[in-house]
């Protein structure tokens, strides 16, 4: 099943099978998302061949090797300047959405990483860019094409935007966000414990979309920040899980111990507990009436 999320994260670090280059139409190396890209994937090999495409029309993509990147390809997209919105800013920016992602498909690619186009240098006002992202990535997905979509943001400000946009735009995809639930942080009161296990790329899928009670039975409200889950009870909102996902598979987990907002005091059944926990949630579909 096909996704749609938005993270706090360095594009050039996501683990995707594409990511897509802000890029201008003479596909030179720039400043920002670009440069960062440049930087990354080996600015020599990168510049070569974008050099032997030399040209990308504003409103399309072209795709290269991803060369040092986790990433397999590199799709250059070129957004349009912001010009008031009189010059078909919004047809073109939808294009060069709409064509990065029919490039992933054709090349076989299953995830793709989107930085946010044209609302850095280029101008495009940031709610009216993410609303024209997501619609373009929601209407792709719903014609039947399977694809996980992250948008790599480094600003608090846009990725809130963003989160807004995508519950206004394209609800279905929406995850839950801190600002979903009264919750209170984890106290002062805590224990740490590494819990060792993997995930496959379907439950982290699952974990990352997080949960927003809708039921008085539903316990838990849970949400992710970057590789962080918090895990709050529903009723009360007191934070009892804090795990730190690594890609090593030894995960720090946090452990509310104030006796007042929660009764375990044992590691070891902690341990057993969330390990239940997380099967439970990243289960398709996820069940709130669980035991």
């Amino acid at each position: 099943m096909s996704s749609i999320e938005i993270r706090k994260i360095s594009i050039t670090d996501l683990d995707a099978d594409a990511i897509v280059n802000a890029a201008n139409d003479g596909l030179w190396a720039g400043g920002g998302v670009c440069g960062a890209i440049f930087k990354a994937a080996g600015h020599e090999q990168l510049q070569t061949a974008c050099n032997l495409i030399d040209h990308c029309d504003t409103g399309s993509a072209v795709i290269t090797p991803g060369f040092k990147l986790k990433a397999k390809y590199i799709i250059h997209a070129v957004g349009p300047v912001w010009s008031g919105g009189k010059n078909n800013e919004p047809k073109l920016l939808y294009g060069a959405y709409r064509r990065s992602l029919e490039l992933a498909v054709e090349n076989g690619c299953k995830s793709i990483g989107f930085p946010l186009i044209s609302a850095g240098i280029f101008g495009y006002p940031v709610d009216q860019a993410w609303r024209k992202a997501l619609q373009a990535c929601a209407e792709f997905i719903n014609k039947g094409n399977e694809i996980d979509i992250v948008f790599a943001v480094l600003s608090d400000d846009i990725l809130e935007a963003g989160t807004k946009a995508l519950k206004a735009v394209a609800p279905q995809y929406a995850t839950a966000v801190k600002g979903d639930w009264k919750t209170s942080e984890m106290p002062a009161r805590h224990d740490t414990f590494i819990l060792e296990r993997s995930f496959t790329p379907e439950q982290m899928k699952a974990l990352r979309k997080g949960n927003i009670p809708q039921e008085m039975e539903d316990k838990w409200f849970w949400y992710m920040e970057g590789d962080t889950l918090f895990a709050h009870r529903s009723w009360t909102g007191f934070c009892i899980y804090r795990i730190d996902f690594s890609p090593d598979n030894h995960h720090r987990v946090t452990v509310n111990r104030d006796p007042e907002q929660y009764g375990c005091t044992s590691v070891d059944e902690d341990r057993v507990s969330l390990n239940e926990l997380l099967n439970w949630w990243s289960g398709a579909p996820y069940d709130y009436y669980h035991a």
